[in-house]
């Protein structure tokens, strides 16, 4: 779901090409991807990394919509050493148009196995246009609230351009706070389309007081290949 950062694919990829399917009033779409970093929200989640994306959502014609979502993630143990695992995300929400708005409402899961922490975010994104704004808000594990805001430009030779802004407020876990302060993450991609396949190269930098403590990089570059069909 996810890959200007993960929280804004997520409501792209309901809105991915889709195929009729044997349902009345539905649609089914697949989307798979390649990477040269997984990064979710300005960090990365495959120790710099590639990693194989992919996943599948079911649309209903009256707004109604349930996915999934995988990837390869490296999780750290408890010496130390980092080891490959899957994450998989769930999602289902609704979908609607009001005047001008688009407005999608809808809650996901993001699982990680036994080498990470898993959760769930309810969600609401409004988009107008080319501009959206989202609300993510843990209900589960963390308490943290991720807003954001994005824009997409079509340019000159069908190059796309993508642009994000986030601010995730620190939530508290046993009374501590979980990140210890708040995070900035700022996204910028530049794609384009061909006949099969879809590229892009994104630039993501996060302002955190403690990246350097825990050993992330603030800024990274990734590449994208991806598909839908």
């Amino acid at each position: 779901m996810k890959t200007l950062s993960k929280a804004v694919a997520i409501a792209s990829l309901m809105t991915a090409g889709v195929m009729t399917s044997t349902a009345a009033n539905a649609e089914v779409s697949f989307n798979a991807s390649l990477v040269s970093d997984y990064v979710f929200r300005g960090f990365s989640f495959s120790d710099n990394g590639p990693a194989l994306q992919g996943g599948a959502d079911y649309s209903h014609d009256s707004g109604a919509y349930v996915g999934t979502w995988l990837s390869n993630y490296e999780s750290e143990q408890d010496d130390g050493s980092l080891e490959t695992d899957v994450e998989y995300d769930i999602y289902a929400g609704y979908w609607m148009e009001a005047g001008d708005l688009e407005i999608d409402l809808g809650l996901a899961t993001y699982n990680y196995g036994e080498g990470g922490y898993d959760t769930t975010e309810a969600y609401a994104v409004v988009t107008r246009g080319a501009v959206s704004a989202s609300v993510y808000r843990d209900i589960d594990a963390y308490n943290t609230t991720h807003l954001a805001v994005a824009y997409a430009a079509e340019l000159p030779a069908d190059l796309a351009l993508d642009l994000s802004a986030g601010y995730l407020i620190d939530g508290e876990v046993d009374g501590e706070d979980y990140w210890g302060d708040d995070i900035v993450d700022l996204s910028a991609s530049l794609g384009k389309s061909f006949d099969m396949v879809d590229v892009s190269l994104t630039v993501t930098h996060i302002d955190y007081e403690f990246a350097a403590d825990i050993g992330v990089d603030e800024t990274l570059v990734f590449l994208t290949a991806g598909t839908e069909f």
